[in-house]
């Protein structure tokens, strides 16, 4: 009798995997596949279903044929769609690039102090310039101009020989008198800061002439 079943066997299996591919076949009919034929699914269903219907109707007695070949066939779906299963290895995600580092901050603009004696820099008593003076400040100009972002400050100092207030006053005008003239060989005035401070910062005593004439100075320092 199984003889007699052999079409029954092959129509049931083709029709159920068929049927058992359906899914995976509209699938790939949304755009074209770049599978092998013998991994489509429709190969793969009807492959499915014919091992399955063969399986069912081979363990199946001569009254219960029909049945054996419908589990087979049913069975033979899924291993269709085992057999057109996308077996290509999830892509690997790409590592995220590395931030860039932060870039070196700019070197900081060499600026050695400079102390203007009185003796060079100004008359007794008097806050206007020596040539003698303006030589030096010609230098510190040029290297301001080197260094556009570098800015100074102007410090004078006198002994403590007169008043407090009298100092305090000759200290700031001799300090303005050097920023003037740095301003007047094109450097901006906003990058120079001039203060005086009369006698209160003194480097050497005021006991004695030599300790006196170090006192007396105005000092260009980076800020």
């Amino acid at each position: 009798m199984k003889n007699s079943t052999t079409g029954l066997l092959l129509g049931s299996a083709l029709v159920i995997g068929l049927s058992g591919c359906a899914s995976s076949a509209s699938q790939s009919s949304a755009g074209p596949s770049d599978r092998a034929w013998y991994q489509q699914p429709v190969v793969c269903g009807i492959a499915g279903g014919l091992i399955g219907g063969g399986i069912g109707y081979g363990v199946s007695g001569s009254s219960d044929e029909e049945d054996g070949v419908a589990i087979g066939a049913t069975s033979g779906a899924a291993i269709g769609a085992l057999l057109c299963a996308d077996r290509t290895p999830e892509p690997v995600a790409e590592p995220e690039p590395e931030p860039m580092p932060e870039p070196a901050p700019a070197p900081e603009p060499e600026f050695e102090p400079v102390v203007l004696s009185s003796e060079v820099t100004f008359a007794f008593d008097s806050a206007e310039l020596r040539p003698q003076a303006e030589i030096i400040l010609d230098e510190v100009a040029s290297r301001l101009r080197e260094n556009p972002d570098l800015r100074v400050r102007i410090d004078g100092h006198t002994d403590s020989v007169g008043s407090d207030e009298y100092n305090l006053d000759l200290s700031q005008r001799r300090a303005e008198s050097v920023r003037d003239y740095l301003m007047s060989q094109g450097i901006a005035g906003n990058r120079m800061t001039a203060t005086g401070y009369g006698e209160e910062r003194p480097v050497a005593t005021n006991d004695t002439d030599e300790g006196r004439s170090l006192n007396r100075r105005v000092e260009i320092d980076r800020q």
